[in-house]
């Protein structure tokens, strides 16, 4: 468990938050000098893989399609066949290894539901010789926690959208490297500075660009563990989704953490009612805080809950940041009556 002072959590919260923030701002957050942020960042760079990205509302690009699918393979196919396999799939936007319940997990973008369907189909297909199981859900927005878009999710932006090629440029850069300068910026897309800021504000306010943000690839909190639920829901379940909220947002309320402890809480439709991304130092904390927890919270729901550990980064980020859960949930009712404040 390596060691983090509490100025280097204060910067990655920051980063998390806004990851433009300039070396001023952070210091005046920090209480400290210019040039000991700049030190914190390199350290936390150079321990922590940091890669600056966007938070995307891909809603707003076109996608209306997003699933997120599971598989176990009866045969399982080397690291190296799914690394070849889904490198140029531009609908594919992360792929793990997993171990556990199933042994690979995607998350897909897509324009519509045929290109969905045909891409489930061609995957079906093409990696029929290990028997693959699949178990899609459709993902439609994330309670809490974000991912990391790779550039392919451009080449899915519907022709309705009405997003210049100057906009795109400027959305591939900074998904890239959300740190870039305006200087920078203006001289990869050719436009004025003035231009470049305008466009930018303009991306935010409409909403495409939620938040400049971050992805660690290399957090100390090794075992991360991703978790799939089904319910049947009984008289009272918004009464216990609440309980589940209360817990989710009080995991890291003992000081500052390094890294939130549940990254990704989301509903879905389909094989699974429900989806989270979590991170612990050890299985024995994991399994604690996630399996034993919804059972203990959804006794009388008749729970099922599959869980796998990610051992292997196939394409894409880690959608990991320090992000205050608290402030950034957004709540959903899950039943017609008014929820309770």
């Amino acid at each position: 468990m390596e060691f983090f002072t509490a100025t280097e959590k204060l910067i990655l919260r920051a980063l998390s938050t806004d990851s433009r923030a300039s070396v001023t701002q952070l210091a005046k957050l920090a209480k400290c000098s210019r040039v000991t942020v700049m030190k914190n960042i390199k350290v936390l760079e150079e321990k922590l893989d940091i890669k600056y990205t966007l938070e995307i509302d891909e809603s707003r690009l076109g996608g209306s399609e997003r699933h997120i699918v599971v598989m176990k393979f009866l045969i399982k196919p080397p690291a190296e066949v799914l690394y070849d396999f889904f490198k140029n799939d531009d609908y594919a936007q992360e792929v793990y290894i997993t171990k556990g319940a199933f042994d690979l997990f995607v998350y897909v973008r897509a324009g519509d539901p045929v290109s969905y369907i045909k891409w489930e189909t061609y995957i079906a297909a093409e990696l029929s010789k290990y028997r693959p199981i699949f178990r899609p859900s459709e993902y439609t927005v994330a309670q809490f926690g974000f991912w990391p878009l790779n550039n392919s999710f451009v080449n899915e932006i519907n022709k309705s959208t009405k997003i210049s090629e100057n906009d795109k440029k400027i959305l591939l850069l900074l998904n890239q490297n959300s740190r870039m300068s305006i200087s920078e910026i203006s001289k990869a897309v050719g436009r004025g500075k003035g231009t470049v800021r305008y466009r930018l504000l303009k991306l935010k306010e409409s909403g495409i660009i939620k938040r400049f943000t971050i992805a660690v690839q290399k957090p100390p909190q090794s075992y991360l563990i991703m978790h799939f639920s089904n319910y049947r829901f009984n008289v009272g379940i918004n009464e216990r989704m609440l309980v589940l909220r209360k817990r989710y947002k009080e995991a890291d309320s003992n000081g500052l953490p390094l890294l939130t402890t549940f990254q990704i809480v989301a509903p879905t439709s389909g094989s699974f009612r429900s989806f989270g991304f979590s991170l612990f130092y050890n299985e024995e904390d994991a399994i604690e805080m996630v399996p034993k927890m919804h059972k203990q919270i959804f006794a009388k729901d008749n729970i099922d809950i599959k869980y796998v550990r990610i051992t292997k980064v196939v394409k894409g980020l880690l959608p990991l940041r320090n992000l205050d859960i608290k402030s950034n949930y957004l709540p959903i009712t899950w039943t017609r009556q008014k929820e309770p404040t």
